[in-house]
């Protein structure tokens, strides 16, 4: 998550097993706040050795997968599921320092996948110390983070979570540090298994309405073609910015609100972290203007009449046109609710373009991504 700051142990266990599997798919679980309310989607893992199981929040820009560790003293931490170093059997400590360790090995790999849980066993995973995160609050049913990032790129950047580690960088740049390979570091287990042809690089992820009692899955190795209607899927170019999915497009509209940069380009992104659509600020005032929408100032959302008239959210590319229904951004949390909370927010600051591809947009298309291709997908949830 580009808000948050973590600072981890990173453990890279050794390496027992090395199967290959295509096209296997896991079950994902809804994550809901204390309000009940939505907010993101889990997954279930086996890691270390001895193993032990994580709920992990499912993440498309975060590059690594961490969880709990038993030296945190951070609130989000208490009553977590933890894992300590001191009880792998297969872990040696490279670099020990009073904020950071590096724990390596000759190899990592994923072990083997069944439909409830993903078994990372002798994987690379990492140890939470510290926390700043924002939204901390929406996410305190899950133990750490399974990130999905950066699978299109070399190397993680600006280190493994988005921010610049001193432990990251290359051993030219740390003379005085072991000599340690980047990538191990800055893996997660599904890069790491495409890179070593354990996995087709084709990862699917499928998040169907909470209201259509449709099982939402991760597919790793290929396309859902249950959930998916892949005749009329749609694919985009991805740019090298960084850990996200990045790709170019031209503009957006909802009814005659509308965001048009004429002199540069903009860009969209998919996050599985965000309950909502993030969008400019000046597009965000005239949505709720014309929908005369009232900001809830404990929630921080914006509400609208559940009965109103809404029109579909467009985003335009240089191929394609995507429209997201109102039914997927206007969400009656109680069945008695007369205000519905309208799932947009502005994003960054007034001059950023960026739109963020949250939850809403997941509920309407299935996104599959290609990064050996430098590609993303994007197919109508049957």
């Amino acid at each position: 998550m580009r808000d948050t700051l973590i600072k981890l142990t990173v453990i890279l266990c050794t390496l027992l097993a090395r199967p290959t599997f295509a096209g296997q798919q896991v079950e994902l679980y809804p994550v809901h706040n204390k309000a009940d309310h939505h907010t993101g989607y889990a997954v279930k893992v086996m890691i270390g050795n001895p193993e032990k199981e994580f709920s992990v929040l499912l993440d498309t820009v975060t590059a690594f997968l961490w969880v709990v560790g038993p030296d945190s003293k951070h609130p989000f931490c208490h009553g977590k599921t933890t894992y300590s170093k001191v009880n792998s059997n297969t872990c040696t400590t490279l670099i020990s320092s009073p904020q950071t360790q590096l724990h390596g090995c000759q190899s990592v790999t994923i072990d083997s996948l069944d439909e409830e849980r993903l078994n990372f066993t002798n994987s690379p995973f990492g140890t939470l110390l510290m926390l700043q995160w924002p939204e901390l609050e929406d996410y305190q049913q899950i133990d750490g983070v399974f990130g999905l990032s950066a699978l299109h790129i070399k190397d993680t950047v600006n280190g493994v979570l988005g921010f610049p580690s001193p432990y990251l960088k290359k051993t030219y740049d740390t003379p005085h540090l072991p000599t340690i390979e980047t990538d191990k570091i800055a893996d997660n287990p599904i890069k790491k298994a495409i890179r070593e042809k354990q996995l087709e690089p084709i990862i699917t992820i499928a998040l169907p309405s909470l209201d259509s009692y449709k099982t939402a899955v991760l597919m790793l190795g290929g396309r859902d073609d249950k959930l998916c209607d892949l005749e009329n899927e749609k694919n985009e170019w991805l740019v090298d910015f960084g850990n996200r999915y990045d790709f170019e497009y031209l503009s957006i509209n909802m009814g005659n609100a509308t965001s048009l940069n004429k002199f540069l380009k903009t860009y969209a992104y998919p996050d599985t972290t965000k309950p909502y659509i993030g969008v400019p600020d000046q597009f965000m005032q005239q949505i709720v203007r014309n929908l005369n929408a009232t900001k809830n100032e404990t929630t921080k959302k914006y509400m609208v009449d559940c009965q109103g008239s809404f029109e579909p959210f467009v985003m335009y590319t240089h191929t394609n046109i995507y429209t997201l229904e109102p039914e997927h951004f206007i969400i009656k949390h109680n069945q008695e609710d007369t205000q519905c909370e309208l799932a947009f927010r502005s994003h960054g600051n007034i001059f950023d373009q960026t739109v963020v591809l949250g939850i809403p947009f997941f509920h309407q298309f299935c996104v599959t991504l290609e990064p050996r291709d430098g590609r993303i997908n994007f197919a109508p949830i049957i």
